[in-house]
């Protein structure tokens, strides 16, 4: 049987840049994350803490309520559309919120879109095609990057719509349009923090149940030694060994939302040990993409 009769064709199409395989590789993990169902009780809390926020900011805005009562309400979810001076922006709150349910669901993750790569032997294969290793890595951490901007990012932008739609006017967004670079900034913060060190923890432990334990430890078990460590010693600066507190420290500098000079100096701290983090983090992911033997 020839080929044309089994229906086998030659490309006859214009061939796209390996980099367009990035995309694909996000998109196959989005697949398997939202095929399986335990995974989208992990997103229904998400998608209720959002909801929640919603439902506050609408019953405000569209409801003659006395203002006492609208700021109890607005103060009970942690919500402010304007922060007061010093104080962290709703918005803040509303995507640490958020990270919490992110951790959840990167926890269980990570095994599933980047170990089994390793632990199955697939990822030589996957290398003997036009991609190589860069193409492997980026389109991993954009991979993890879409599921943090879907449960962070996003449900804060529309919270920021939805405020200015609901007053009837546009002032709110045009006098308050930083807040949307802001929300920008930080969300791109946790995607490039959290995507790097999930990725190479997954590489480097590859079963789910040491990369949960790792990753429970590595923002639970220092944020607790960072907390007695400082209240032994009186010195705040052993709680820049908390990457979570180092993480939202940054969001404060991304909002510049500080209560005094401290506050500020141990934001500039935080950005250059976050940085520090995951440049070491990225380089030992490269290393151990490297030691994978290609099928040629």
């Amino acid at each position: 049987m020839g080929v044309d009769l089994a229906r086998y064709h030659a490309w006859k199409g214009k061939p796209r840049s390996p980099w367009w395989a990035t995309l694909a590789i996000v998109r196959v993990a989005m697949l398997q994350i939202f095929r399986r169902r335990s995974y989208w009780i992990v997103l229904a809390l998400g998608m209720l803490n959002f909801l929640s926020f919603w439902a506050a900011i609408y019953l405000v805005t569209q409801f003659d309520i006395p203002t006492r009562i609208q700021d109890n309400l607005l103060e009970a979810f942690g919500f402010s559309a304007i922060a007061a001076p010093g104080e962290d922006s709703g918005y803040i709150k509303f995507m640490q919120r958020q990270s919490i349910v992110v951790m959840m669901l990167l926890a269980f993750s990570g095994s599933l879109l980047v170990g089994a790569d390793f632990r199955t032997g697939s990822l030589p294969f996957y290398l003997s095609r036009r991609i190589d290793r860069r193409h492997y890595i980026v389109g991993k951490l954009l991979a993890i990057s879409a599921v943090v901007t879907i449960l962070t990012t996003l449900p804060a932008l529309l919270l920021f719509l939805e405020y200015g739609l609901f007053t009837s006017s546009v002032d709110y967004w045009i006098e308050h349009w930083q807040i949307a670079v802001s929300v920008l900034a930080y969300g791109a913060v946790l995607c490039v923090v959290l995507s790097i060190l999930l990725v190479t923890l997954s590489a480097y432990l590859q079963r789910a149940a040491p990369i949960a334990i790792t990753w429970s430890s590595l923002f639970v078990l220092l944020r607790e030694m960072s907390n007695q460590f400082s209240d032994a010693t009186n010195n705040s600066y052993w709680k820049l060994i908390d990457p979570w507190r180092n993480i939202r420290a940054v969001g404060r500098l991304c909002f510049g939302e500080f209560r005094d000079a401290q506050q500020w100096q141990m934001a500039r701290f935080s950005l250059a040990i976050l940085v520090l983090l995951c440049s070491l983090a990225l380089a030992a992911l490269v290393r151990r993409v490297r030691a994978v033997d290609i099928v040629s």
